[in-house]
C-alpha cells in the first residue's frame, strides 16, 4: 500500500550536509559516532502524519508514494528545508542585554528568542536568529518502518512519539478519549500542544471529537 497524505507512518532518519557532516539523527549509535550525541535526547523511530509538516517539507513530500520498508535518500534545498538565511534575523544588541558575558559561538536567548552569537565588538553583540541550517541544502537518509492502519494505534503512537509517554486512549463511537499520564497534567509542553494534537487528529482521522480526561483517586 503506497503512502498518502494524512497517513500515519513510523520512520527514522539521519541528516547530513553535502560535505558529509551529520548534524541530526534518530539513531543513538550514529549520534555517538559523529560526536553529536545528546544525553537529553531520546533516540529511536518516531511517528508523523504525512503532509502535516512534522518534518521539513522536502522530506514530507518525498515519502508520498513510497511503501513501508522503503529506505532511500532525498536532497532537500533550503526553500523546502530550513529556509533561506534572512539578514533581517541578524540583530545587534548592547552587552547589557545579557546576564552572562556573550562569547562568539554560544547560544543565547534574547527577547524570548534563541540565537547564535556571531560577533562581539566592544559593547555590541550580533545575534543570528536564523535556524543554523538556514540557507543550506540538506540530505536525508531515511527509512519508513511502518504504515499504521489501526485507529487506536495511530493515536497512541503519535502521542508516544510527541511526549515519550504511554497514554490511556479509548475510541467510543467517533470520539477519542485521551487520558495523559499524571506527570504531564501540569507540563507546559503538554498544556501548549494538546489543542494542536486534537486538531491534527480531527483533521487526519474520521473523528467527531477528541476529549481529554483526568482521573483523581481517593488515597484515604
Amino acid at each position: 500500500m503506497t503512502i498518502e497524505n494524512e497517513d500515519f507512518i513510523r520512520m527514522n532518519y539521519t541528516v547530513r550536509l553535502d560535505d558529509g557532516t551529520v548534524f541530526d539523527t534518530t539513531d543513538e549509535e550514529v549520534a555517538k559516532e559523529h560526536d553529536i550525541y545528546d544525553e537529553n535526547t531520546r533516540y529511536g523511530s518516531f511517528v508523523i502524519i504525512v503532509g502535516n509538516r512534522h518534518v521539513v517539507e522536502g522530506l514530507d513530500e518525498d515519502v508520498v508514494g513510497k511503501e513501508a520498508g522503503y529506505h532511500g535518500t532525498v536532497e532537500v534545498p533550503p526553500e523546502k528545508g530550513y529556509g533561506e538565511h534572512k539578514t533581517e534575523l541578524v540583530k545587534t544588541y548592547p552587552t547589557s542585554k545579557f546576564t552572562e558575558p556573550p562569547v562568539k559561538g554560544m547560544r543565547a536567548i534574547v527577547d524570548e528568542q534563541q540565537g547564535l552569537v556571531v560577533m562581539k565588538v566592544g559593547r555590541r553583540v550580533r545575534i543570528d536568529f536564523n535556524n543554523p541550517m538556514a540557507g543550506k541544502t540538506i540530505i536525508f537518509d531515511y527509512t519508513i518502518e511502518d504504515l499504521i492502519d489501526d485507529d487506536l494505534d495511530k493515536i497512541k503512537s503519535l502521542l508516544q512519539s510527541f511526549f515519550r509517554r504511554d497514554f490511556d486512549v479509548e475510541l467510543v463511537d467517533e470520539t477519542a478519549i485521551i487520558e495523559p499520564p499524571s506527570d504531564l497534567r501540569l507540563n507546559r509542553n503538554w498544556l501548549i500542544m494538546k489543542s494542536g494534537v486534537a486538531n491534527e487528529l480531527l483533521g487526519s482521522m474520521e473523528l467527531d471529537s477528541v476529549k481529554f480526561v483526568e482521573t483523581y483517586q481517593n488515597t484515604d
